[in-house]
């Protein structure tokens, strides 16, 4: 079971994301983690509804989004 104090900081941290336009996937901090790193590489916020698995979001794979009007 997760403590509270923990449940409390990964919900502060979701609110902190979602508050900059971020949509993680869930709301455990990897999660929230990936969304964030995402969000730095593609230099726009990321929406695990529209954009897939944060884990592929790398430098390579946003030039090729960025080509083909993706992002």
């Amino acid at each position: 079971m997760v403590s509270n104090k923990k449940w409390d900081s990964e919900l502060e941290a979701y609110r902190a994301a979602r508050a900059e336009g971020i949509q993680p996937a869930g709301t455990s901090m990897k999660k929230i983690q990936e969304a964030r790193r995402a969000s730095d590489v593609m230099g726009k916020a990321f929406d695990a509804n529209t954009m897939g698995d944060s884990k592929i979001i790398q430098n390579n794979t946003v030039s090729k989004l960025k080509e083909v009007g993706a992002i």
